[in-house]
C-alpha cells in the first residue's frame, strides 16, 4: 500500500480498519498476526475493531498499533498520530495529571507537617522558659528557710544542750562513714568486678548468635518465590502476573524509575516498550532480547 493511499485511508477510515484491510491484502490470518506480534488473538481483534478500551492502556495500545503497522509495512508514525486523534488527548494525559495531583497533595502535607513541628517546638520552649523562671523565683525563699535551720541544738548524754551548725554535723557524719566503710566498700568493688567479668563474655556470645541468626534470615528466600527488579530508561507500561495468574503489578512506569516485585514463580512479564527496560531476576541480569517483537515483549522467569 503506497504512502499516498495510506494517508487517504487514515484520514477517512479508523485506524483499526486500515490495519485490518492491510492484513487482508497481505492474505494473513488474525492468528498469524498475533504470533508475529506476540499478542493474543483477542488483542488483535480489539485493535482492528478500534475497541481500545479492551487493551491494558493507551500506552500499550499505541505500542501495539506501531508494531502492527511495521509488520505490515505501513507508516507507523502516521497511524499512531491518527490513533491519538481518535482516542483524544484527555485520556492520554490522565495518568500524568493524576501524578501531578499526588505531588501537589504531598507538598501540602509536608508544609503542614513542618508548621506543626515548629508550633510544638515553640510551645516546648515556652514551657521550659516558664519552668526556669518559676525555679529562679523560688530560690530566695529556699535560702531564707535554710538560714533558719543552719544551727541545731544537740542534747548530750549528761543532759546538757550543745548548739552545732549543720556543717559540723555533716563533717562528723562523714568521719563516721570513713571509719566504718573502707573494708566493706573494697569487698563490694571486688565482687562487682568479678560479676562483670563473668557476665560480659556471656552477653557478647549472645549478641554474636543473634546477629548471625538475623543475617541468615535476611539471606534466605522462601522456596518457590521470585524477586524481580525492573529499571526503566524510557516510559513503559508493565504487567506482572505470578504462577497463579494473579496480577501483582500493572501500570505506567516513567524513565528513571525502578520497580521491585516479589511473587510466586514463575513470573510472567508483559512490557509495552521492551527496549527501554532492563530486568534482574533473583539477583541475576536477564537477557530477553530474543523475546522482543516490535516494541513489546512477553517473558516468563523462574520456570
Amino acid at each position: 500500500m503506497s504512502d499516498a493511499s495510506l494517508e487517504t485511508d487514515v484520514q477517512t477510515v479508523a485506524v483499526g480498519d486500515v490495519l485490518r484491510n492491510a492484513r487482508l491484502a497481505a492474505d494473513w490470518t488474525i492468528a498469524e498476526v498475533a504470533n508475529k506480534l506476540n499478542l493474543t488473538a483477542n488483542a488483535v481483534e480489539s485493535i482492528e475493531a478500534s475497541q481500545f478500551e479492551r487493551l491494558p492502556g493507551v500506552t500499550f495500545a499505541r505500542g501495539y498499533i506501531r508494531s502492527y503497522a511495521k509488520v505490515l509495512g505501513l507508516n507507523a508514525d502516521q497511524l499512531v498520530e491518527q490513533f491519538d486523534k481518535q482516542v483524544g488527548s484527555s485520556t492520554i494525559d490522565s495518568a500524568v495529571h493524576s501524578i501531578d495531583r499526588v505531588g501537589e497533595a504531598r507538598r501540602v502535607s509536608r508544609g503542614m507537617l513542618q508548621f506543626s513541628a515548629f508550633a510544638v517546638f515553640v510551645i516546648a520552649a515556652g514551657a521550659a522558659y516558664y519552668a526556669w523562671q518559676t525555679f529562679n523565683a523560688a530560690k530566695p525563699q529556699d535560702s531564707s528557710q535554710s538560714a533558719v535551720f543552719d544551727r541545731v541544738e544537740v542534747e548530750r548524754a549528761d543532759g546538757s544542750v550543745h548548739v552545732q551548725t549543720l556543717d559540723e554535723l555533716e563533717e562528723q557524719a562523714g568521719d563516721i562513714a570513713l571509719e566504718s566503710d573502707p573494708a566493706d566498700s573494697t569487698e563490694l568493688t571486688e565482687q562487682s568486678l568479678l560479676d562483670n567479668e563473668e557476665e560480659q563474655p556471656v552477653q557478647t556470645e549472645q549478641a554474636i548468635e543473634l546477629n548471625e541468626a538475623s543475617s541468615d534470615a535476611q539471606l534466605q528466600l522462601e522456596p518457590g518465590m521470585g524477586v524481580l527488579q525492573l529499571s526503566f530508561a524510557n516510559d513503559s507500561w508493565v504487567r506482572v502476573q505470578d504462577a497463579d495468574g494473579t496480577e501483582i503489578s500493572s501500570g505506567l512506569n516513567r524513565a528513571g524509575q525502578q520497580l521491585n516485585v516479589t511473587g510466586k514463580a514463575p513470573l510472567n512479564i508483559h512490557l509495552g516498550y521492551a527496549k527501554g527496560v532492563s530486568i534482574i531476576y533473583n539477583g541475576e541480569p536477564v537477557d530477553f532480547s530474543a523475546s522482543i517483537s516490535g516494541e513489546t515483549a512477553r517473558i516468563t522467569l523462574g520456570q
